[in-house]
């Protein structure tokens, strides 16, 4: 079986309002990667890969990664 890893969209919603990234091109400047990544990463089409868990990690300090980030069953 094959896995991949998914946002938790409340988790990260929360982390988001709290550092006043609300819009996507805020986001993805603070964290690193072009909007496009972002975009995708949130609709769920792309997982988020190292530079974007990276970023995120960097940017919202205080978050784990398992409070960001879940492991999904893909689709095969």
């Amino acid at each position: 079986m094959t896995h991949t890893l998914a946002i938790n969209h409340p988790a990260l919603t929360e982390l988001r309002a709290s550092t006043r990234t609300t819009t996507n091109e805020a986001l993805a400047r603070a964290i690193g990667v072009d909007t496009s990544t972002v975009s995708r990463v949130l609709a769920g089409t792309a997982a988020p890969g190292p530079r974007f868990i990276a970023g995120v990690l960097l940017t919202f300090g205080t978050a784990r990664f398992s409070d960001v980030f879940t492991i999904r069953n893909a689709v095969d």
